[in-house]
């Protein structure tokens, strides 16, 4: 029972960020309110252990649990660089409510095919089923919309994720605009017409057609992936308006 105890205050106390030099002073036993005397297991080294034991058995736990209960209409994944050889790939599902389900997650040395590929395959393995249509929200990433269609069929929805768009045109922009472009792209992507949002981004780009090197670079950057279902997505998969009865699990 100590042991459980102990093993759950370690986990608790790492994830809010506490320093296992600090985790004996941060500790009460329950025989008292003063910090935990030397040999009590509570030292810097058993710490550790005791986390990455828990956080273990946790993350076989969660990655084994079961997909096919969860009305999902979204998914996200993106990858996440930790280091310049370590890339995090992690899955979102969105559900009719708006409620987010954390879904797997899987390492490698990039974000390519095979990672993406195995983190897809585990999905279906817990029950995701690929016949009911979703919406892939995704970096941009090549390899991981090869992985959704070979998975979900080639009709597959994909959208592309409007923060990574945003920041692939900043990068293209010289930084005087950056405020008057992102504003722009903010008001196409609330709005419920696709058609009129590609309205009013060819009207920026027309705007910035002095000169033709950003506004080439603006067009190239903001392709229709980002618009499709931009704002259907923002308002229909995170709670602001009903879900599509169409779109859930029958």
């Amino acid at each position: 029972m100590a042991e459980d105890w102990l093993g759950k205050w370690a986990m608790n106390l790492m994830l809010i960020n506490v320093s296992t030099r600090r985790f004996g002073r941060a500790v009460r036993l329950p025989e008292g309110d003063v910090p935990a005397p030397s040999g009590s297991g509570v030292s810097k080294s058993a710490a550790s252990r005791r986390f990455v034991a828990l956080s273990a058995e946790r993350m076989k736990q969660w990655m084994g649990s079961d997909l096919s209960k969860l009305d999902l209409l979204v998914v996200q994944i993106d990858g996440i660089h930790m280091t310049g050889e370590l890339v995090l790939v992690a899955a979102i599902g969105i559900d009719g409510e708006g409620v987010k389900h954390p879904l797997g997650l899987i390492e490698g040395p990039t974000e390519n095919a095979a990672v993406v590929q195995a983190l897809i395959d585990n999905l279906l393995a817990r029950g995701l089923d690929p016949a009911v249509p979703r919406l892939f929200i995704i970096d941009g990433s090549k390899a991981l919309s090869k992985a959704i269609r070979r998975s979900f069929g080639r009709e597959a929805l994909i959208q592309r994720c409007q923060i990574h768009k945003a920041r692939n045109i900043m990068e293209r922009l010289p930084k005087p605009l950056h405020a008057a472009v992102r504003r722009v792209l903010r008001q196409a992507w609330e709005l419920d017409d696709a058609e009129k949002a590609e309205k009013l981004i060819r009207n920026l780009a027309r705007r910035l057609e002095h000169d033709a090197a950003y506004r080439r670079a603006f067009w190239r950057a903001s392709t229709k992936s980002s618009l499709s279902r931009g704002s259907a997505c923002q308002k229909n998969f995170v709670g602001r308006s009903p879900v599509p009865t169409s779109w859930r699990m029958s």
